[in-house]
């Protein structure tokens, strides 16, 4: 299989920390350049023995055939549809964009140019959800009746920004900061990954705690009714230092509860707590990268015209959907129905 030659736009924690240590074990990439708007971190990418550049036009005027998207999530949809023109194949950390239209867009520029796209939904491969899977499978819960999917811990995750560009972005809603965009794209796309119906309604309501740490919502919660009657919930925490249950999946016969460490049991009805044993190996050192290196390869396998994506811009935009739906309804603390008109998308949800 061929080298791509890959741009990446934004050079962040994510990038340094996630992406460069594995491209760095990947043969099927290298690195030609990197995009940054502020000095210091193009000086590091420069002191790491790659091209640096101050202004996208010059990334995409260079001989990469595909550009990672990691900047911040408000400019996500600008630089794609940027990439796409000057016709570059794209990868983009999650969200794909802000608003599933946005996400839309892109895809009318794929299609086009004849490009392709890719998002980092890396969380459809962890081991938490592999787990949930196994048990729902092996039938022990009976017929589904609810699922709740929960992200609790302290602060947004501000901390991990870089101190050079603006650290504290997660928190603000024009950079694509809050609860929702940060971890409420993951749960989303797990829970859609269940493939358990197709969502009927929502209601949702999001806070802000009294700390004030910008104007993004520091909590949010959504319960998504399918049309078989099934329950999904989601609940996002940032101001929680108690460990809280990841999954709570209840069933005609028992109930699934998965801890922190994929720690997990089966409570039935009159009997004492049983503990699961994942089928699948878990723990591995930096196991949170096995997705990230999934979805880089099918990537690579998709340019050589060998193989599917492992994340397509479609179930990217289907997640979107369901995201502007939770913040409608939680903006006008009314339900949304499937169907119902959402601002800012060309489409109905």
């Amino acid at each position: 299989m061929r080298t791509i030659r890959l741009g990446i736009a934004g050079f962040g924690r994510i990038v340094e920390l996630t992406h460069l240590p594995l491209l760095g074990k990947m043969d099927e990439f290298s690195i030609c350049g990197i995009f940054d708007v502020t000095p210091q971190r193009r000086a590091l990418a420069e002191k790491r023995g790659l091209a640096a550049y101050d202004r996208l036009e010059e990334l995409l005027a260079s001989d990469a055939e595909a550009i990672l998207i990691a900047t911040p999530p408000g400019s996500h949809y600008s630089i794609a549809a940027e990439a796409l023109k000057s016709g570059k194949h794209v990868l983009i950390e999650k969200p794909v964009t802000l608003r599933a239209a946005e996400a839309i867009e892109l895809k009318k520029l794929a299609a086009e140019r004849g490009k392709h796209v890719t998002v980092f939904h890396n969380k459809r491969f962890d081991d938490d959800l592999r787990l949930v899977r196994e048990v729902m499978d092996g039938g022990k819960l009976g017929p589904i009746q609810f699922v709740e999917r929960r992200c609790h811990q302290f602060g947004s995750g501000a901390s991990f920004g870089v101190q050079s560009f603006h650290p504290g972005w997660r928190n603000e809603t024009a950079y694509g900061g809050g609860a929702l965009m940060d971890w409420g794209v993951h749960l989303v796309d797990q829970l859609l990954q269940l493939k358990l119906g197709r969502w009927q309604s929502i209601e949702a309501s999001a806070h802000r705690l009294r700390w004030k740490r910008g104007d993004a919502e520091d909590c949010a919660l959504a319960r998504i009714v399918l049309d078989n009657g099934i329950l999904l919930s989601m609940d996002i925490h940032f101001g929680s230092h108690a460990q809280n249950p990841l999954w709570i999946v209840g069933g005609e016969l028992g109930t699934l509860q998965v801890t922190g460490g994929n720690e997990a049991t089966i409570h039935l009805a009159g009997k004492s707590a049983i503990p699961v044993e994942p089928q699948s190996a878990v723990g591995t050192y930096r196991r949170d990268l096995d997705g990230v290196k999934r979805i880089y390869s099918s990537f690579a396998r998709k340019l050589a015209g060998e193989g599917q994506l492992e994340v397509t811009l479609d179930e990217a935009i289907d997640g979107l959907r369901v995201l502007d739906a939770i913040r409608l309804a939680a903006e006008n603390k009314k339900e949304v129905r499937y169907g119902d008109p959402v601002r800012g998308a060309s489409v109905g949800i």
